[in-house]
């Protein structure tokens, strides 16, 4: 989402904003905390500079509450407003797991924000539960994507796409499984695609006799991401658990029929028969028979795409989404000098690689 954010920046800048990205995360666990020092020190040196009116906190679940714990204490300690934007599907689990300490400090966090961005409705609930003075600040934004052409491939094998980490959370199992349940059909190919557990899916596969029906190419970045959507007919995502995952949005984005699980805020936007399949957690006979209704069935196919291409349209285009977001940004922030612009803001945490 993030990325998605400051391509828009960089294509259309805008006079009443100025927006920095702080990185927050090393790329490993010994990187980490001289990362999150620099940036804490380069919020210290930017407000010292130019000013800051406003701090935008991208928050996951486990270590990144942690940074990001430390970079609200920064904000409040120079008197700098923030607002958190929620993007883990796993948060409301780690937050019940959390001792009582931990929790007063994400309570603290939350509640000193000025505003909540969540996903959707679940995670609205979620955190007015835990903290019902956050009812009047927490604003619903489900993540939004660029429009895209869409490319209807009549001829030639249908093609199944995956993105993702792959892991059990991610459903990857049951999709193999799918697989062997469909391997009686020869009218499909599948691209698995993503970081994690990469050589062991791949050898999986192969003892599955599957290495010529499906590939696992690895980590994708962006361009090959968006060939990988504009060649394939069907997303699939069986997992565990989400939030809102970006690669579903992405698919509406270029009309792509949709087989997922209804977890997180996924059922607020996929609607059964209309903008998508939904199949149960963890049950890998309905995840092929859902895949084998659109195997068998163009129009199904095309007409599930074709919803989800126009919602996207209504709901999750990007360009309308960074309008209401930098109007976000202006009501939480508090200029020093009065203005009614949000001059400087910051995400910390932002990046495809960051939580």
């Amino acid at each position: 989402m993030m990325d998605a954010i400051r391509q828009r920046f960089r294509e259309y800048p805008r006079a009443d904003v100025s927006l920095q990205f702080v990185v927050s995360r090393g790329a490993n666990i010994y990187a980490s905390p001289i990362v999150l020092v620099w940036a804490l020190l380069r919020i210290l040196w930017l407000h010292a500079w130019q000013g800051i009116d406003l701090i935008h906190i991208n928050l996951s679940a486990n270590a990144s509450t942690y940074r990001k714990i430390a970079v609200a204490a920064v904000a409040s300690l120079l008197r700098i407003p923030y607002i958190v934007h929620l993007h883990s599907g796993e948060f409301g689990r780690f937050w019940e797991s959390c001792n009582r300490l931990t929790r007063r400090h994400i309570d603290a966090l939350f509640a000193r924000a000025d505003a909540v961005i969540v996903l959707g409705q679940v995670w609205s609930d979620l955190v007015v539960a835990k903290l019902p003075e956050l009812s009047g600040r927490t604003v619903i934004m489900p993540n939004s994507t660029k429009a895209r052409r869409r490319t209807f491939h009549p001829d030639g094998p249908v093609k199944i796409l995956f993105l993702g980490r792959l892991c059990e959370a991610k459903g990857i199992g049951n999709l193999l499984e799918s697989f062997e349940m469909i391997r009686h059909r020869n009218d499909w190919q599948a691209i698995l695609a993503g970081d994690g557990a990469v050589a062991e899916t791949r050898m999986l596969i192969e003892r599955l006799g599957l290495s010529q029906r499906v590939k696992v190419p690895g980590w994708l970045d962006d361009v090959s991401v968006a060939a990988e959507l504009q060649a394939a007919d069907i997303l699939v995502l069986p997992s565990w658990v989400e939030n809102l995952p970006m690669c579903v949005v992405e698919a509406f984005a270029h009309g792509l029929a949709v087989v997922c699980t209804p977890v997180g805020a996924l059922p607020e936007i996929v609607e059964q028969e209309r903008t998508g399949l939904l199949v149960p957690v963890n049950d890998a006979p309905a995840l092929a028979s859902a895949l084998e209704r659109l195997l068998s069935s163009p129009a199904l196919r095309t007409s599930l795409g074709l919803r989800a291409r126009a919602l996207h349209a209504s709901r999750f285009e990007i360009n309308a989404y960074v309008d209401r977001l930098v109007g976000v940004w202006r009501g939480a922030s508090r200029p020093r000098s009065g203005r009614a612009d949000a001059r400087s803001a910051m995400t910390t945490g932002a990046g495809r690689s960051l939580g």
